[in-house]
């Protein structure tokens, strides 16, 4: 699979209806939902939740890559844990940054007041373009956790890591898919994301992943 611009165009022009009407119709009372019913789901959620932490494959990657380096000198091996640790950290960036333009408040502050829902990149436009600037800052800057739903990073990386897994393994293409979307409804069910969150991180991490791949290509075939 290769990253063109038609295939780049093409998944924003699915996502971005998908996100918009997910926005508008669903985020809200699934959000509230999973909230009234936070003792049935939560726990198995933020349990799911876990294999969503970059840290496992990124440390995954870069031990995997140092073992068939200087212990067991494996070329192809050596590549594949490579593409696992640059695509995770070249993701987890591409979220970091995102969360940080669109600061988009997490259900917990829809759960603390009704009104608490959406994006500062759209809010308070009578500010004056640097007014804005500077409130934008300031409160990702002291409450950057609260305001980083978008797009959710743990989906960033599951969306990421199962790319690597199909890129390399593409036989087992369902598999992938059936435990992608496991573990990312973690998300959800812990009440930490909103739906349309995990479909902005299931687009990121997968043009994150194509983008990398492309750029490795040649490395990675046997």
């Amino acid at each position: 699979m290769k990253l063109t611009k038609k295939l780049f165009f093409t998944a924003f022009i699915i996502a971005i209806p998908l996100i918009i009407i997910s926005y508008n119709f669903f985020d809200k009372p699934v959000a509230r939902y999973f909230y009234i019913h936070r003792e049935t789901f939560h726990h198995f959620g933020e349990l799911l939740s876990l294999t969503g932490e970059s840290q496992w494959y990124i440390g995954a990657g870069l031990l995997g890559f140092l073992f068939f380096k200087y212990i067991k000198d494996t070329e192809l091996y050596k590549n594949r844990f490579l593409f696992l640790f640059y695509a995770n950290i070249f993701s987890g960036l591409v979220s970091i940054l995102l969360k940080w333009i669109f600061s988009r408040v997490r259900p917990v502050g829809l759960h603390h007041s009704p009104e608490e829902y959406g994006f500062l990149l759209f809010q308070n436009y009578d500010k004056g373009f640097f007014a804005q600037l500077k409130y934008h800052y300031i409160t990702m800057f002291h409450h950057h956790t609260t305001y980083a739903s978008f797009p959710s990073g743990h989906t960033v990386t599951i969306a990421t890591t199962f790319t690597v897994m199909y890129l390399l393994f593409p036989r087992y293409l369902y598999l992938w898919i059936i435990l992608g979307i496991t573990f990312a409804s973690g998300r959800i069910l812990a009440d930490d994301h909103f739906i349309s969150d995990i479909i902005a991180g299931t687009v990121v991490g997968i043009l994150a992943t194509l983008f990398i791949y492309d750029k490795m290509r040649n490395r990675l075939k046997k």
